[in-house]
């Protein structure tokens, strides 16, 4: 991850010393994927391990880069006995507060948008989210928090809506998290407001400093 700057020179100790800073035991911790370059679960466990080694109760996502992440169902039977929790198209009650979410992908309109012709990534992902909202809505109470966490950014690279934005409105979650961006050019066009009714937040690590960020408080 250094390639992506300076902000990566150490980060797994810079991360763990500010999240056992600010992270207690109860608390809930949202991952929104990348979690690892590990390309097959065998070669996660040294990452699982660190991460189990801190506090709190994570809910783990899928990113573009977790290989090692081949099935929602194999993921959940390991990591689960372990005290996490792994999202993909569905959603949880947690602590008064419904937690979907999806992978999501970069929109056709995006000038970042490879295709590919094996599989439709981008039309796999936006049923994914589709489900993931309407598993939160089938639980969700009038008046409950709801926390939508995908790993690609809604918007496209130039802070366009896209499909991901039309179902986003229409479900209208309390706030939307996304990681992804690393650069200091894709950082100055993401959406860091609230739109249509919706607030979005990057969350990106190098973003917000190897410091978790407090999205949410029932004090």
């Amino acid at each position: 991850m250094e390639k992506f700057g300076e902000k990566w020179r150490g980060h797994p100790n810079n991360l763990a010393e500010a999240w056992r800073a600010c992270v207690a035991l109860n608390d809930v911790v949202l991952i929104p994927g990348d979690v690892s370059w590990a390309q097959s679960m065998n070669k996660f466990w040294p990452d699982l391990n660190w991460l189990a080694a801190l506090p709190g109760r994570k809910i783990l996502l899928r990113g573009n880069h977790d290989h090692w992440w081949k099935d929602v169902s194999a993921v959940r039977k390991i990591i689960e006995p372990m005290g996490f929790y792994a999202l993909e198209g569905d959603s949880i009650n947690l602590n008064g507060v419904v937690i979907c979410g999806g992978m999501g992908y970069i929109a056709p309109e995006d000038p970042y948008f490879e295709g590919d012709k094996r599989k439709d990534r981008f039309a796999r992902e936006l049923a994914r989210l589709h489900k993931a909202l309407e598993h939160a809505a089938a639980q969700r109470t009038d008046g409950q928090p709801l926390i939508l966490i995908t790993h690609c950014p809604p918007f496209t690279s130039e802070g366009k809506r896209t499909a991901f934005v039309d179902l986003i409105s229409e479900y209208s979650p309390t706030i939307c998290l996304y990681g992804h961006l690393h650069r200091e050019r894709e950082w100055a066009v993401a959406r860091n407001d609230e739109y249509e009714g919706v607030l979005y937040r990057l969350v990106a690590a190098d973003y917000i400093g190897m410091v978790p960020k407090l999205v949410m408080s029932n004090e």
